[in-house]
Formats: C-alpha cells, structure tokens, sequence
C-alpha cells in the first residue's frame, strides 16, 4: 500500500454520497475493505475534488473517523490510517469481552424466539462455509452474527461502542492467518453462547460470551506467533 493515497483510492462505482454522515461512512468503508491501509495518507485535496465537498467538510468528516479510531493526525504528515498495534489490539479484545459479556446477559432476558432463530440459523450458515473453506463469507457472517447479538441485547449505546471497536480491530486483524481448525471451536462457544440465551440463564450466557471474545484473542495471537515462526 502506498504511504500517501489520493482520492483516486476511493474510485468505486457508488453514487456521490450525501452531507457529512455520507462522505465519512465512504472513507469507512474504503478502509474497512483494505483500499486504504494502516499508515497510508488521507490526500484532503484530492478527496475533496473527487467527492466534490469542501476541505472544511471533508476535514469534519475525518475528524469523526478520528473519534471512532479508524484514523489519526499524525505531525509533519497529517490524517493517516490508522495503525493498530499488539497492545491496541489487546485493549480492544478487553472492552469487546466486556461489552459482549453484558449483551448476552441482557438478551437472554430479552431475545425473542425469532431474533433466537435468526443467530441460531447464522450460525449453520458459518459452519456452512467453514466446511466449505469460504473464509471470506465466514468472517463476514462472524462480523454479522455479533452484530446481531448486540441488537438483540436491545441497548443501542453499547451496540454502537461494541461497532467502533470492531472496526478499530479489523484494521489489525487483517494481519492475522485464519486457521480452519479454530473456526470449529469458534462455532461451538457460539453455540453454547445461545443455549445459554435460550435459557434464559443470563449469568451463563454473559461468561460463554466474555470467554468467547477472549478466546478468540488467544487464536489471533496465535495466528501471529505462527506467522512470525513462518
């Protein structure tokens, strides 16, 4: 990835987005889908010509990519992407455990039998793709069924800080193998996660999901410390 992308990076066939909210959520998700990686360098100038926004909007746009984590000002070289080390990584794992934890406790008490079917049915497709070694689809579908467990918890704030940190932790999750075996074990504390949540054992389900999340930082580890050996 090159150290400094001009708006050129942001050239997709969508249509030109509307107001601040807008023009942020198109920086996001060229981001998140990797066009724009750790480090490189936010061209105002060249954005704002291809957007076709102000640099004063553009600027105020960024500044709430900033808030969210997913760029920062660094001097001498101005908005980058930003990078996420081991250590940033580890702290986001912590606050996801936490803010998960509190969602399967909150919705064993409030999950419908649909919203229970919706995760449990999301859940097969992720086994689906695992045996079918669609990785891509597996992630995504991973990404998907938190999500969705976080709505039904029914507490929006939380939702909304569990979605940042994510997307904080996908810039440095991208430095990380996937390991088909460890995808089985993934789906198995899912579903213990929903047994749990059927239940109605709230104190169950907030332990299965806390122990889901830090586990899941123990595989990424993992899959770094396999990396390096390689």
């Amino acid at each position: 990835m090159n150290a400094d992308v001009a708006g050129t990076a942001l050239a997709a066939p969508s249509p030109r987005p509307s107001g601040i909210d807008g023009v942020a959520r198109r920086i996001e998700e060229t981001i998140l889908r990797g066009a724009l990686g750790p480090g490189d360098r936010l061209n105002e100038l060249a954005l704002s010509r291809e957007i076709g926004i102000s640099r004063a909007a553009l600027r105020e746009a960024v500044r709430r990519l900033e808030q969210i984590g997913l760029v920062e000002v660094v001097p001498n070289r101005g908005v980058v992407v930003r990078q996420v080390s081991v250590k940033d990584a580890l702290d986001l794992y912590d606050l996801r455990a936490a803010l998960f934890r509190m969602a399967a406790r909150l919705a064993a008490r409030r999950a419908t039998r649909a919203a229970l079917a919706a995760l449990r049915e999301m859940n097969q497709r992720m086994r689906l793709a695992a045996a079918e070694q669609r990785f891509i689809d597996y992630y995504t579908l991973n990404l998907d069924f938190h999500a969705a467990l976080m709505r039904t918890a029914g507490n929006p704030p939380a939702q909304q800080a569990y979605a940042n940190a994510v997307k904080s932790l996908h810039l440095f999750r991208r430095r990380a193998l996937i390991q088909p075996a460890q995808l089985d074990l993934s789906l198995r504390e899912h579903d213990q996660i929903l047994d749990a949540i059927a239940a109605h054992d709230a104190v169950a389900a907030g332990e299965a999901a806390e122990a889901h999340v830090l586990l899941g930082r123990d595989r990424m580890l993992d899959t770094l410390d396999d990396g390096a050996a390689g």
